[in-house]
C-alpha cells in the first residue's frame, strides 16, 4: 500500500498542519481588540434640558449649555464604555431673565455661588439593546450626591455629516446620543415651593461629540 503524507506525520498532527493553513490563508485569527475612543462634547451641538409641573397648570422647562467632560465609548462593547460630565450652573437659561436671577442665586434654589458645577460620573453601563442602555452613576447637585440612572440611546458614530459640505468638519468622526431620567429635587435639599412646583424633575440630553 503506498504510504501517504498524513501516514508520516499522524492523522492528528496533520489535522492541526491544514486548520493552521487555513487560519492564514484566511485570515480567521481573532482580530485585535479595539480600544475605548475618547470623545468632547459639541458644546453648540449639546443641551441638558430639565422641566417641571407649574401649578397643576402646565411644564416650565430650562436648559443648560456649556456641558463639558469626556466620554470613553467603545461601540464593540459599549458596556466599557464610561461618562464623565460637568455642566457650569452659569449656563441656565429658562428664557426669564428674572427666573433665571432666582434659581441662581437664591440658597434655597440652586444656590449656584456655592454649588457653581453639576456633575456626573458613571459607575456601571447595562446594554439593554443594539442602540439603548442604562447609564448608572453618580449626580453631584447642590451639594448632595445620589444615584441615578440615564436611559440612553445611540444615535450615530462615524465621520461627521457636515464634513463635505462644512470645512469646519473635515476630517471629524463624531457621535450622538440621546437620554433622559427624572429626580426628585428634595433629596438634593431643594425644597422651596413644593408642591405647588413639583417635587418631580425631568431631564432630557441631546449631546453630539466628537472623537479627539
Amino acid at each position: 500500500m503506498a504510504l501517504t503524507a498524513f501516514d508520516g506525520i499522524g492523522r492528528t498532527a496533520a489535522a492541526y498542519l491544514v486548520m493552521s493553513f487555513l487560519v492564514m490563508s484566511f485570515g480567521l485569527a481573532s482580530p485585535a481588540l479595539a480600544a475605548p475612543e475618547t470623545y468632547g462634547f459639541d458644546k453648540d451641538h449639546t443641551e441638558v434640558r430639565f422641566s417641571w409641573d407649574h401649578l397643576g397648570m402646565s411644564r416650565q422647562s430650562g436648559r443648560f449649555h456649556g456641558v463639558e467632560g469626556t466620554v470613553m465609548f467603545d461601540p464593540e462593547k459599549p458596556e466599557t464604555s464610561t461618562v464623565d460630565v460637568r455642566i457650569p450652573m452659569s449656563s441656565l437659561a429658562t428664557g426669564i431673565p428674572a427666573l433665571d436671577d432666582v434659581l441662581l442665586r437664591k440658597p434655597d434654589y440652586l444656590n449656584a455661588e456655592a454649588h457653581p458645577v453639576i456633575t456626573f460620573k458613571s459607575t456601571e453601563v447595562v446594554v439593554t439593546t443594539a442602540r439603548t442602555a442604562n447609564v448608572l452613576g453618580d449626580l453631584t447637585f447642590n451639594g448632595v450626591t445620589k444615584p441615578v440612572t440615564l436611559s440612553v440611546v445611540w444615535n450615530f458614530s462615524g465621520e461627521h455629516p457636515l464634513a463635505k459640505v462644512n470645512p469646519t468638519y473635515a476630517g471629524v468622526y463624531g457621535s450622538g446620543f440621546s437620554g433622559r431620567t427624572q429626580i426628585l429635587r428634595s433629596e438634593f435639599n431643594i425644597t422651596r415651593s413644593i408642591p405647588l412646583i413639583s417635587d418631580e424633575i425631568r431631564i432630557t440630553i441631546e449631546a453630539e461629540l466628537n472623537r479627539k
